[in-house]
């Protein structure tokens, strides 16, 4: 099984290029469709977990306005270095990036509106506990909204890179793209969710597409985004790979699949 623990943004190269490529094209939409569920307020406090390089944080900054207020989290300090560095947009909440583990999250008990976390959950060492933390900084009926990504086989890009992976490199390298596809099902989620102390929960199951306008070039430098990058020595193998096991001569348009739990 592999330690989706070990699928880590600490070689500075990775955040910037993920943010770079893997930002507008996946996460920024996803984001978005994180935000729609859990309903902002102008004004209200939220919590981003895992906020990366502030992805889902800024557009809900935007939402909240200027006397909303969010509060963004993560444990890897090259992702909040490129969060840091970008403007605040006008007339939306200020950020206070903080550099903390989801478990124990550094925040007060009964604080926020809404605490979000968008492709984080997976990727924690004690999960249980990154959501009982979740359920303790949100205010009585408070809300929250969680993604994790589907089977890697429903999210087709992943899957033709770590097709391309076990065909080139060790098995234990290659097998380190499934981290992010590790959460075993929407069931599993929904109860870890109720165990942690959230009701009225609701679990959906929606697709987005992904596009690569550069094609199997753009797919390669997709590919410097991800934490497996750093492991893989002889990256035009990586390419030859690619190219025998993508899905379509210049792979112009691919599908997510995410789980998103809203309460």
């Amino acid at each position: 099984m592999t330690d989706a623990t070990k699928y880590q943004f600490t070689t500075p190269s990775v955040p910037k290029a993920y943010d770079e490529f893997l930002v507008p094209r996946l996460f920024e939409p996803w984001a978005r469709l994180l935000l729609d569920e859990v309903n902002l307020q102008p004004g209200e406090a939220v919590l981003d977990v895992a906020t990366g390089p502030g992805t889902v944080a800024r557009l809900a900054a935007a939402r909240l306005g200027p006397k909303g207020r969010v509060v963004a989290t993560d444990i890897a300090l090259p992702m909040l270095d490129i969060a840091r560095a970008k403007p605040v947009a006008a007339g939306a909440a200020q950020i206070e990036y903080v550099e903390s583990p989801a478990a124990p999250l550094a925040a007060p008990s009964g604080t926020f509106d809404a605490v979000l976390c968008q492709q984080g959950l997976q990727f924690f060492p004690d999960r249980p506990a990154a959501l009982r933390e979740m359920h303790r900084v949100l205010k009585p009926n408070g809300r929250a909204a969680i993604a994790v990504w589907a089977q890697i086989e429903r999210n087709q890009i992943f899957a033709a890179y770590h097709a391309a992976l076990r065909a080139t490199v060790n098995a234990e390298l290659a097998d380190l793209m499934m981290a992010p596809f590790s959460w075993p099902s929407g069931a599993a989620l929904k109860d870890a969710a109720e165990e942690a102390g959230f009701r009225e929960i609701r679990l959906l199951t929606p697709t987005l597409p992904m596009v690569l306008e550069g094609g199997l070039d753009m797919a390669i430098r997709s590919f410097s985004a991800t934490a497996v990058s750093p492991g893989l020595l002889r990256f035009h193998r990586m390419y030859k790979g690619l190219s025998s096991h993508s899905c379509g001569a210049r792979w112009p348009r691919w599908k997510a699949m995410a789980r998103l739990l809203v309460k």
